[in-house]
């Protein structure tokens, strides 16, 4: 769950980003956003994204792992101990999925994997060998689940869960850590308080606990779940995000702003936040710094203290076409692309400086609903 910037928030964090260095610590990579599932919500393949109104665009681009591994080289240089999320799409799609990773293992990169869960049976041993973490999606118990993703989904989901489980167990392994993330939207959030059981109850040889946002890699686990607001924008706010990226920043922006619009939540958000309140008190989570559950859906303006992000200082994302940018979600303000700049001319270059000067005391009209703005700086 997201939560509060507690004593490092307001001018805390402000004072922090005047003073941040540029350190390169996480990469995210979207090296193809093929999918095979189409979520209603996504923001790529879902209602409103761009991928579903052009499909054949998004098989044709997919990053060069020659030149991929290229920029890798040098951006490990720079960081022996690079944190990297792979993700898409639906990432063990992408041509060249294990080349990559493997490349990645083999500078000593710490691998994230973001993925929809459904390929993992053919992979275990190579996830095993290879990642960190995952986080696997799951939008509630089965028939949610199927209602969302494509029915029979759930079912093959937790059959490789089940695979990779048992292969952790056999070679005595902690790594990777599994952790299933239950996106909160109109679609599944009557299914919350079922959830946990029916997870407990499918893999009942299993612990499976809640995530804890305070110490996440304490808990001894085969399974732990976290559940995660839907991002959302206003079309006001992502219109004015539109124009202040032309006015402050000279960049015209993509539709990609559009697939996070949502003008009707669709949620009782008082009988979500009560439901929620009675799942961390059965377990016993200390939900002191969550943010409020209702006041994130009613009331955006609200960042709960999170008036700064850190991200452009401490992370790179690389798109599909080989194009840089310092947000996850927003295809607009480029550094470069990596068929035609290095690393060193992105990261030190004046877009990148310019950018981190800008934020250092404006945000972004869109930013209060990203999960950027809601890490710790402890988590880059």
């Amino acid at each position: 769950m997201l939560t509060k910037a507690g004593s490092f928030g307001g001018t805390a964090l402000v004072e922090h980003v005047q003073n941040l260095k540029p350190e390169i610590k996480q990469l995210t990579l979207f090296p193809s956003e093929m999918c095979n599932y189409r979520c209603s919500f996504c923001h790529i393949w879902g209602e409103t994204g761009w991928a579903l109104k052009e499909p054949q665009r998004a098989i044709r681009e997919q990053l060069d792992i020659d030149v991929l591994k290229r920029f890798l080289h040098d951006v490990t240089e720079e960081n022996k101990n690079l944190s990297v999320i792979v993700t898409g799409g639906e990432p063990m799609l992408y041509k060249h999925f294990t080349e990559l990773v493997e490349y990645l293992r083999s500078r000593k990169a710490n691998i994230y994997l973001l993925t929809n869960g459904s390929l993992i049976k053919k992979q275990v041993q190579f996830i095993m060998e290879n990642i960190v973490a995952m986080n696997i999606s799951i939008d509630g118990p089965e028939e949610f689940h199927d209602s969302i993703r494509g029915k029979g989904s759930f079912k093959t989901i937790c059959e490789n869960i089940d695979a990779l489980i048992e292969e952790k167990r056999r070679r005595k392994k902690m790594f990777p850590f599994i952790n299933i993330t239950m996106v909160l939207s109109k679609y599944n959030y009557h299914s919350i308080k079922d959830f946990l059981g029916a997870l407990r109850e499918r893999f009942k040889d299993a612990n499976v606990v809640l995530h804890d946002s305070k110490n996440p890699w304490l808990k001894r686990r085969d399974l732990s779940v976290n559940f995660a607001p839907l991002l959302f924008t206003t079309q006001e706010r992502g219109l004015a995000y539109a124009e202040q990226m032309k006015e402050h920043l000279n960049c015209d922006v993509s539709a990609g702003w559009q697939g996070f619009v949502e003008e009707d939540i669709g949620i009782d958000t008082l009988a979500l936040k009560k439901d929620l309140e009675e799942i961390w008190d059965s377990e016993g989570v200390d939900t002191s710094s969550f943010v409020d559950i209702h006041e994130y859906f009613t009331d955006i303006d609200n960042v709960f203290g999170r008036t700064k992000c850190v991200a452009p200082w401490h992370e790179m994302v690389i798109r599909r076409t080989g194009e840089v940018y310092p947000c996850v979600d927003l295809p607009d303000y480029k550094y470069g692309n990596i068929y035609e700049n290095t690393f060193q001319e992105m990261w030190e270059g004046e877009r990148a400086t310019s950018f981190r000067e800008y934020l250092k005391t404006t945000n972004l009209m869109m930013c209060n609903r990203c999960t950027r703005m809601f890490a710790d700086k402890e988590s880059y």
